[in-house]
């Protein structure tokens, strides 16, 4: 079958293709071109399609409407504007124009071939960059039988600027994403691509939003599989910290001293759109943006208004660590050497993850500066000789330990395989050091697997050496490979000559291409284990903030999630019978291996509340209804099973875990009304370095099962007295960044009047 297609895209490109390709989209006709790639083959280009609206005038800063229709026939044999910027690159001043929402699709085939697609999202920081081809050249994928789709999105304050307001809430430049993926998904069928195996890839800013976009509800079910080159939406430089701040200091700037949101809108969108961008270069500068870690207009966590899509309402990480992220095979990586600039400073301290939130010469900081000093520098760390080390440092701090953590939380709520992978090559094709660095590093650094992926300008008078061409050869088979059925190695052959085992709760494997394909497990493990220990110690899920004003109300980030949130109205379920119909976070470890323990026998009673429907409510222990309607239910009848917990210290250092239960039904249980919230200190649990537990636990010899996540508990004091009400899947303050429902039980315990 795959023979027969290749023979019959073989006969289109041997002559038979329309001279003047013409296709028909939902809002009229476009006419391409036939373009030769450099192998020799045809392919039909599409260059210049408008996605969306014109985001002018009174449009500026807001979400993307769709396209409107064209009469006659439309030219699409040349590139759209790209968006308002300052070029890095190639110009190296100010391009583009506000009108640039405009995407470009080349593909083999227009007579209904069902090819896979790829939509490429470009880097640049979420400040500049298109889809051009200029840098992102598709001939190369093109030729290995799939259609690929690159777009321009808006960049800089003119895409990410917020005011937290319905009208300009933020993220406008993905939500861009967003609608020319919803485009594609209406329309590719016309080029010959398959609607339904849609793959995004993207790199840097462009994988931070491929990430997102996979947690987002704005694409579910609309994304197939996932490639994600070197970043995700963990990284802290990836959100803006205080954009309305961000928004009042870019009108200073420019001369506006307004404080009212709507004064500022006013004002900004009657700024030429030139003006706004030069404000937001010297703002806002790559270089500041790296030094600082903070991004001044990237993504937000938006805030929640009727009728109003957001990309993202609430942490990114909360969205991971809760399964809600799409469920798709993803293939994620990063270069050998990701980041090499001037070291601007010898203290250490500024390398340690900003979202650790420690304090400058704290203790905690120090200890943890002179870790990394045995841990990455032989010598003096401060010396000359020790920039290499310095560089993976680096490289480690603003990518790899993201990826890592990404890999390893994934890992617990997917059940898709997820394939890892290093780019470690170094040949004439690399361009970082063409575009940015002058080092002379022999390392794989930053974009230079694009160099292999994508035809560009810097190849125009580069002979690429036998190496070269098996390398980009080995890479573009491997990404088509997994757009076309998940899997990057279906068969070995003499390009790909080695088995791509997806990583494991036991081994992160990971392909390492170089001259030769191979297979390594755990790469950097000490020093990726390092930084768990330091995550595990310090990290605190509610300290992700939600990046809004700190004078603006908090979100309730859990009011919108109905695929999965249980609090919701819906009386047809009983969440008391049917728990395990509704658990979906099946791969979370329900009871966490302790640490850090005493040699003595800890025991800690809890008491589990399980809600019993009365005839004229429909109203589970599950549902925030429980409380804020509590004056429906005067007294519940409750079931009252007490389980006893024990904690052995054994001789040879293990732990072991004893669990008992007993069920009392009282006569009359408080209402819950009576329920008097008193946040106390929790005991510290570990969750064994994210490896899932067996959803049973054997006590005594009884083979019992662990309790899902749909339970109340109360801890009680000496006298009996409820001392507090937390969710049975909550985990110990020690233990949050690897468990769910955090931030759930954080703003359900405030909205009862509890304090942090």
């Amino acid at each position: 079958m795959i023979s027969a297609v290749n023979e019959f895209l073989d006969d289109l490109r041997g002559g038979r293709m329309s001279e003047s390709p013409l296709v028909t989209v939902e809002q009229g006709q476009l006419q391409g071109r036939i373009v030769n790639s450099p192998s020799g083959k045809a392919f039909y280009s599409f260059q210049g399609i408008p996605y969306a609206k014109p985001p002018l005038g009174s449009l500026r800063f807001k979400a993307p409407q769709p396209p409107e229709p064209w009469d006659g026939i439309r030219d699409a044999t040349a590139e759209g504007n790209v968006c308002a910027q300052i070029d890095p690159v190639f110009a190296k001043s100010y391009v583009g124009d506000e009108n640039c929402l405009f995407l470009n699709v080349y593909t083999p085939s227009t007579d209904g071939a069902f090819l896979p697609v790829m939509i490429w999202i470009h880097g640049g920081g979420f400040k500049w960059g298109s889809g051009n081809t200029n840098l992102y050249g598709p001939d190369f994928l093109v030729d290995r039988d799939v259609v690929v789709v690159t777009i321009n999105y808006r960049c800089g304050a003119l895409g990410f600027l917020s005011l937290n307001t319905p009208e300009v809430p933020g993220n406008a430049g993905i939500k861009d994403i967003v609608q020319a993926i919803r485009w594609v998904k209406d329309n590719i069928h016309h080029f010959g691509g398959n609607a339904g195996n849609l793959t995004i890839f993207g790199e840097s800013a462009g994988a931070r939003a491929v990430s997102l976009l996979t947690a987002s509800p704005l694409t579910k079910n609309l994304i197939s599989k996932a490639i994600i080159q070197s970043g995700n939406a963990l990284s802290s430089r990836a959100f803006q910290r205080d954009p309305l701040q961000s928004a009042k200091a870019l009108a200073r700037s420019l001369g506006c001293e307004a404080e009212d949101v709507d004064e500022i809108l006013e004002f900004l969108i009657a700024t030429p759109a030139k003006d706004l961008v030069e404000a937001d270069e010297k703002l806002n500068s790559l270089q500041k943006v790296l030094e600082t870690s903070n991004n001044l207009f990237g993504l937000v966590i938006e805030k929640e208004f009727p009728g109003v899509e957001a990309v993202i309402s609430e942490p990114f990480i909360n969205i991971l660590t809760s399964g809600r992220t799409a469920n798709i095979p993803i293939l994620v990586g990063t270069t050998s050497l990701e980041y090499a600039c001037e070291r601007k400073t010898d203290d250490l301290q500024e390398l340690i993850p900003a979202d650790l939130n420690l304090d400058r010469n704290s203790e905690e900081a120090l200890a943890i500066v002179e870790e990394i000093k045995k841990l990455y520098f032989k010598g003096n760390h401060t010396g000359v000789e020790s920039l290499p080390e310095y560089f993976h440092l680096l490289s480690d701090k603003l990518i790899n330990l993201d990826t890592h953590r990404y890999i390893k939380y994934l890992l617990q709520v997917t059940n898709r395989p997820i394939y890892y992978y290093r780019f470690d090559y170094v040949g004439e094709l690399n361009i970082a050091q063409k575009i940015f660095f002058s080092l002379g590093l022999k390392y794989a650094m930053h974009m230079d697997e694009l160099g292999y992926l994508f035809k560009n300008d810097f190849q125009k008078d580069v002979e690429p050496t036998p190496e070269d061409i098996k390398m980009r050869e080995r890479i573009v088979r491997l990404w088509t490979n997994f757009a076309k059925s998940g899997n990057p190695i279906p068969d070995e052959n003499h390009y790909l000559n080695t088995n791509w085992l997806p990583v494991t709760n036991d081994n992160l494997y990971c392909l390492n291409l170089n001259s030769e394909l191979t297979l390594i497990s755990n790469p950097d493990k000490e020093k990726m284990d390092f930084w768990e220990k330091i995550y595990d110690k310090h990290y605190r899920i509610w300290d992700e903030t939600t990046n809004q004003s700190k004078n603006e109300p908090q979100i309730d980030t859990f009011k919108k999630e109905p695929e999965i949130d249980t609090y919701q109205n819906e009386p047809e379920i009983d969440t008391c019978k049917k728990e395990t119909e509704i658990d979906t976070y099946k791969n979370e470890p329900e009871i966490d291996t302790p640490k850090h323990e005493p040699e003595i026998v800890s025991v800690i009673e809890t008491v589990v509340i399980t809600q019993v429907m009365n005839k004229e409510t429909s109203v589970s222990e599950e549902r925030t209804e429980v409380v804020s309607d509590s004056d429906q239910i005067d007294r519940a009848e409750v079931e009252t099973q007490i389980t006893t917990t024990t904690l052995l210290e054994n001789n040879d250092g293990s732990q072991t875990l004893i669990v008992t239960e007993k069920t009392e039904t009282p006569e009359q249980a408080p209402s819950v009304k009576e329920m008097i919230l008193e946040f106390s200190e929790p005991a510290q649990l570990e969750s064994n370095e994210h490896k899932p537990v067996n959803d049973h636990i054997n006590t005594n010899g009884v083979d019992k099962k662990a309790r899902t996540s749909n339970e109340i508990k109360m801890v009680h004091n000496s006298n009996g007295a409820p001392k507090e009400v937390i969710r049975a899947n909550d985990p110990p303050e020690d233990d949050l960044p690897k468990n769910i429902g955090v931030n759930k039980f954080v703003s359900f315990f405030e909205s009862l009047g509890g304090k942090k």
